[in-house]
């Protein structure tokens, strides 16, 4: 009888086994049948092995719900998680891990990650690098070593490294350790094509005061989706907002939980209001969306965010969606807004890189410029640490300038 009870002990394991690979490696959800409990692994007494198979059986065909008994007929518990979950909670929370997994990126850097994981499948099926079971996790790191090697000839270096770590995130969500870390060889091979490929990136410009003024003389503000976009554009710059702020690439991409729209914007009077409160929900550096709230007050128009807000909300009205549509009901984009940005600079003979990004280097650009504490600079962009520095731009007559102070 030890010898049968031996037996099926071995059988378990070989069960629990087959059913954590099966769930780490493929998401398959064990059925109740397949369910085996870990809490006890040691062999039960010949004494108490009738009993034990007694309850296993009874415990293999209990309703949804009820837990899953021991070898002594008592329910098996844990000092520290209490009772063991039955199969169909198991399965309950396998799913729920991996919807958590999934929140744990946000949106726009899972869009960014995908390309880069499907790239690198691709790569992998191309050098016979796959598994058995057809994954290409886990990668050493000299398979890492050939795919950015493969891409240096495609992609900027920077591009490589979003790539990469799109491949770390698939290794974490598949239940892999990081496959970068000490990863030296890769380091270097990173660090040599960043150096082949030298900087091939041009700054990008701010939008200064003066910049916006040339913007507001080129709209017709008798034109709806102009009075939209210049709206859009004094919000920008006066509120050092990231394009993803205030932007939506399409209606199917909105979200009234992560994307601004009417309700998230208030006054402080109706009658002559002199200052907006927005309601920033969630940013790049907000990712558990815990939301801020930023304060524009009027300005000398034409450059007044407060007076392009309300101008153009008359018009718009308060319906649902996105904050800033168009009249054709498309919501304005980075994509557009950028390219509507550069349409107007290029009419204007204004040469350079500019993007939506522009606005928010543009404002701390010119906070310095007229002399704004840093303190306030940080505050008013929401940087946690000096990288708002970074994006003043010194203007080469200030440089030259400074030379006469030498001497």
């Amino acid at each position: 009888m030890s010898q049968a009870v031996q037996l099926s002990t071995e059988v378990i394991q070989a069960i629990q086994a087959a059913v954590q690979t099966a769930m780490a490696t493929q998401n398959v959800q064990p059925s109740s049948s397949t369910a085996v409990s870990t809490e006890n692994t040691t062999p039960p007494s010949t004494t108490n092995a009738p009993l034990a198979a007694t309850t296993t059986a009874a415990a293999s065909t209990a309703p949804p719900g009820f837990l899953s008994r021991g070898s002594l007929g008592t329910p098996q518990t844990n000092a520290c998680i209490g009772p063991t979950p039955p199969a169909t909670a198991i399965s309950s929370l396998t799913a729920r891990c991996h919807e958590l997994l999934v929140h744990g990126l946000a949106p726009s850097t899972r869009r960014s990650y995908s390309t880069g994981q499907r790239r690198f499948i691709n790569f992998c099926a191309q050098i016979g690098k796959l598994h058995d079971n057809g994954s290409a996790c886990p990668a050493d790191e000299w398979t890492l070593c050939l795919f950015a090697a493969f891409l240096s000839s495609q992609v900027q270096h920077a591009t490589i490294k979003v790539y990469l770590s799109a491949v770390r995130a698939l290794h974490i969500e598949l239940g892999f350790a990081d496959p970068l870390s000490d990863a030296l060889r890769l380091e270097r091979v990173i660090r040599g094509i960043k150096r082949s490929q030298g900087s091939t990136k041009a700054d990008r410009l701010p939008v200064t005061d003066d910049i916006m003024r040339l913007i507001h003389t080129h709209l017709d503000f008798r034109i709806v989706d102009h009075l939209m976009f210049w709206a859009a554009c004094c919000l920008a710059y006066f509120g050092f907002l990231r394009s993803a702020e205030f932007t939506v690439p399409s209606l199917e991409a909105y979200s009234p939980v992560y994307n601004l729209n009417v309700s998230d914007i208030s006054v402080d009077a109706l009658d002559q209001p002199t200052c907006i409160r927005v309601n920033i929900k969630a940013s790049k550096t907000d990712p558990f969306r815990k939301g801020c709230l930023i304060y524009i007050g009027k300005a000398r128009p034409p450059l007044c965010a407060v007076e392009a807000l309300l101008k153009y909300l008359a018009v718009r009205g308060d319906s649902s969606g996105p904050l800033f549509l168009l009249q054709s009901g498309v919501p304005l984009s980075r994509t557009l807004l950028t390219s509507w940005l550069r349409d107007i600079l290029k009419l204007a003979n204004v040469p350079g890189n500019y993007s939506s990004h522009s606005f928010r280097i543009g404002a701390a650009t010119v906070a310095a410029r007229n002399g704004m504490p840093d303190h306030l600079i940080q505050t008013m962009g929401r940087w946690s640490s000096d990288a708002y520095k970074t994006y003043i731009r010194t203007p080469a007559s200030e440089l030259t300038s400074a030379s006469a102070k030498l001497c």
